[in-house]
């Protein structure tokens, strides 16, 4: 659509010729994928002097601190459409605009993932990129990197620990034999469910952004996006706990990248989308059924 392409001549303006660093936040505080769609909490008021003045908690706003921009999901006071949006870009000096350093995590830790905190946080007409009372196409548009974003970071840390594991076999030799324990039957078949895995993985991945380039986001391809995250999420974790299991307890270190690698892949299942969301999508898109149709797990208000 011509408002899709202007936001991304926009956004592509920032990054590519301002060498900008923009964040992505999109999650609340009571944000589930079990359910998926959901109405902001985070609200956008119009100010008086024009431009709007933002308040609410964003969570999971990866680089937020480095970021020169954070494009942020409110929902706009004046509207009545649950399905409403506002899509703002947030510079770091905004008035209002705080970070609230809580990510603590099993895993991911280098993402700096805090939160975004917004209290009357005013930002500029200008600063809107998107405002519609629909926000469902504007998301179906994007939904490569919305749906298969972090696919491809969860291959890359099974990967990594699959590699990690055949040098730290590679290398390790016991006491009073010549073979190191790569030779070891054990290692060598956990090696080899590693590499099935791992390849079946990657195959997927490689399909879903292929039929993404083809097709753009028709409904094999989101089927496709969520066949891969879900077989990369619980892939990834049986990869880097099979690792952790091959490195015995000299993996447990806090210098060992097993220890890291196994901390990531814990939560790959998890990340979004999460394996149950992936599921109940790719149910819904091989049986045909349409979505707005089907009754939500909880009781609406």
């Amino acid at each position: 659509s011509e408002v899709s392409q202007a936001v991304k001549r926009r956004v592509a303006d920032l990054v590519v010729r301002d060498k900008a660093l923009i964040a992505g936040n999109f999650s609340e505080t009571s944000s589930t994928a079990l359910i998926g769609a959901h109405t902001p909490e985070s609200r956008g008021k119009r100010s008086a002097g024009g431009g709007y003045d933002l308040n609410g908690r964003k969570m999971f706003a990866s680089m937020l601190s480095a970021a020169d921009y954070v494009a942020a999901f409110v929902y706009p006071d004046e509207a009545t459409a649950p399905t409403a949006g506002l899509l703002v870009l947030i510079p770091q000096d905004a008035p209002g605009r705080h970070v609230n350093a809580n990510w603590d995590t099993l895993g991911m830790r280098a993402t700096r993932s805090d939160s975004l905190m917004m209290e009357n946080c005013h930002v500029s007409e200008d600063a809107v990129l998107l405002r519609t009372d629909d926000i469902r196409p504007f998301r179906h548009r994007a939904s490569n990197w919305l749906w298969g974003s972090y696919t491809a970071v969860y291959l890359g840390v099974g990967a990594a620990a699959y590699e990690a594991a055949k040098e730290a076999m590679h290398h390790r030799h016991p006491r009073g034999f010549n073979q190191s324990l790569a030779h070891h039957p054990d290692v060598r078949r956990k090696i080899a469910e590693m590499s099935v895995d791992l390849e079946a993985a990657r195959l997927m991945t490689y399909h879903s952004a292929w039929l993404s380039d083809q097709q753009g986001p028709t409904s094999e391809t989101l089927a496709a996006l969520f066949r891969a995250k879900y077989m990369v999420g619980e892939a990834v974790s049986r990869i880097t706990r099979a690792a952790l299991s091959l490195g015995g307890a000299h993996a447990l270190f806090k210098t060992s990248p097993i220890e890291r690698l196994f901390r990531d892949g814990a939560i790959a299942p998890m990340q979004f989308p999460p394996s149950d969301f992936c599921l109940s999508n790719i149910g819904v898109l091989e049986l045909g059924l349409d979505a707005e149709e089907l009754l939500p797990p909880l009781r609406r208000e």
